[in-house]
């Protein structure tokens, strides 16, 4: 009878040589393949021949080791400021899966959850478990304090505007959505905001109310209200915008959207009939809603692997434009705005 191994058990004692030995070729192949470098350099069934043999040994290579011989790491840290929103799932997603492709593996930090992510960052850079790191919405404080991995970070939608890497262009989305409130005569705007110091989320606000400024309609009125992405208070805030009595309610996330559907039905308010309403990053929640949410939608899995990309440039060296990647957005009609 044979016994089945287990892998506790045989782990230990299996190392890059037996991998060679029984796929028939040298150490250095095996390592390319496991580093994700084998491009150009070995053919494809070799490449097949020593990921079999890698499975059914179910050997895990020695990433302490790789890292001292090659003095680096196939560690990419992404930070994004909520790991619990969906659209976040998305990028941290589309991320993995590109970084997987290259070799490279992903660490998550969460910049809300973890005050001290900062300094844990600062010392995977020192310790060189990572080589290098993405930062979602980035304020200026920690900008600052992370000056010196700079060439190592790349920077998606942060604060300091000379460190932008990845921006989203809301401009011809806010022109849309400019050109709804005036084809459905629904100039009682009610601005949901996302509680966050967050440069992106002003921004969206700024130029939301320039163009709507620039409107000309006698009885046109703009009320704001702030909240963060709690259920409860979501809710509750979302209650408190609907008593200025809008007729089209503008998001800075689909969630606070969300909050605006459960607020409307427990006061009889009907949508769209009575309110408009309009969410921004276009999640699986937009679905689930009745009727459907309209809302801007962001390219979650492109910038996520755009992102993968740019870190990995760097990191081999290759050289990459100095201008900012602007993100195109596009708005989804649909029957909350019918």
């Amino acid at each position: 009878m044979t016994k089945k191994k287990n892998s506790s058990t045989y782990q230990p004692s299996i190392n890059s040589k037996d991998v060679a030995k029984l796929a028939n070729v040298s150490q250095s192949t095996v390592s390319l393949v496991l580093s994700g470098k084998s491009k150009g350099r070995v053919s494809e069934t070799t490449r097949l021949r020593v990921l079999a043999v890698v499975e059914d040994l179910n050997y895990q290579p020695n990433v302490s080791a790789q890292m001292l011989r090659n003095g680096s790491s196939t560690n990419i840290a992404f930070v994004v400021p909520d790991l619990q929103q969906p659209y976040f799932g998305k990028v941290i997603y589309a991320a993995e899966i590109a970084a997987a492709k290259s070799g490279y593996s992903v660490i998550l930090l969460d910049s809300i959850a973890n005050d001290e992510w900062c300094d844990k960052l600062i010392s995977l850079f020192q310790s060189k478990v990572i080589s290098g790191c993405i930062i979602y919405a980035c304020s200026d404080e920690f900008t600052l304090k992370l000056a010196s991995y700079r060439k190592q970070i790349v920077y998606i939608e942060p604060d300091n505007e000379d460190n932008i890497d990845i921006e989203l262009n809301i401009t011809e989305t806010t022109n849309k959505i400019i050109e709804y409130i005036q084809q459905s005569d629904r100039y009682r705007i009610g601005y949901f905001r996302a509680e966050f110091p967050r440069r992106h989320f002003l921004r969206r606000h700024r130029i939301f109310e320039s163009k709507f400024n620039a409107l000309e309609h006698q009885n046109k009125t703009l009320h704001l209200e702030y909240s963060t992405f709690s259920v409860e208070e979501a809710t509750y805030r979302a209650e408190i915008l609907l008593q200025t009595q809008p007729n089209l309610v503008i998001c800075d996330d689909d969630l606070l959207a969300g909050a605006i559907y459960r607020a409307a039905r427990k006061h009889n308010i009907e949508i769209p009939q009575d309110i408009a309403v309009i969410g921004f990053n276009d999640t699986d929640l937009c679905h689930y809603l009745y009727p459907e949410l309209s809302t801007v939608q962001i390219p979650a899995e492109y910038i996520g692997a755009l992102a993968i990309k740019m870190l990995i440039d760097r990191a081999n060296d290759i050289q990459v434009t100095e201008q900012k990647e602007l993100i195109e957005l596009i708005y989804v009609p649909r029957n909350s705005t019918r």
